[in-house]
């Protein structure tokens, strides 16, 4: 039926982008990687990578890595022959955020958002992880916050919420009250990963 060798590619590319999403549902940044790594980190410095992500290293290529390079530059080509294409720029997002490429992502996620009827809360909750891996907490707040307007129950978004309120801002009055909606979320969605951890380190603060 199609004929198009790149629309097939283009199909493949993003079902298995597609599936990655829905397996890692973007992981929320874990407490405890938070609390080691303190303030926040630089990509380069290597802390506070989401759950699941590769290691940065400044050593030999891996093959993961070997085929993140590839997959974003097929999707560069694609989006050269598709300009506008606002799933080509999500899909580029979300290969430089597995990458750990923070800045990289971050281009491609604000231009994804610069289509005002393409505004989803899951990439505004992305672009705020790749914020806060940049060291600009107060930024990743704003766009959790963004995330949560357009969308009251995303978990992901109240978790990250939790996190950087605490662990780097220390705004620990506004974590607990933020912790609090996060808990209500869990009662009916069990998608939400156990708040025990977490909880224990927002009590004692």
């Amino acid at each position: 039926m199609f004929k198009n060798p790149w629309f097939m590619l283009v199909v493949g590319l993003m079902v298995g982008l597609a599936v990655g999403y829905v397996l890692a549902e973007r992981q929320p940044i874990p407490p405890a990687k938070a609390l080691r790594a303190g303030a926040p980190q630089t990509a380069a410095q290597g802390g506070a990578l989401p759950e699941g992500h590769p290691p940065l290293d400044s050593g030999a290529a891996s093959p993961e890595s070997r085929a993140l390079e590839r997959q974003i530059a097929e999707l560069q080509t694609l989006l050269t022959q598709n300009p506008g294409d606002v799933g080509l720029m999500v899909a580029l997002g979300n290969a430089n955020f597995d990458a750990g490429r923070w800045q990289d992502a971050r281009v491609w996620y604000e231009r994804a958002l610069e289509d005002p009827d393409r505004v989803d809360p899951n990439i505004v909750t992305d672009l705020a992880v790749v914020y806060r891996n940049l060291g600009e907490p107060r930024r990743s707040l704003e766009l959790l916050d963004r995330a949560i307007a357009l969308d009251d129950d995303h978990w992901q978004a109240w978790y990250n919420k939790v996190v950087v309120l605490h662990f780097d801002l220390h705004e620990h009055g506004a974590a607990r009250d933020a912790l609090n909606r996060l808990r209500a979320l869990a009662e009916g969605n069990p998608q939400v990963p156990d708040l025990t951890a977490i909880s224990r380190e927002v009590a004692g603060s």
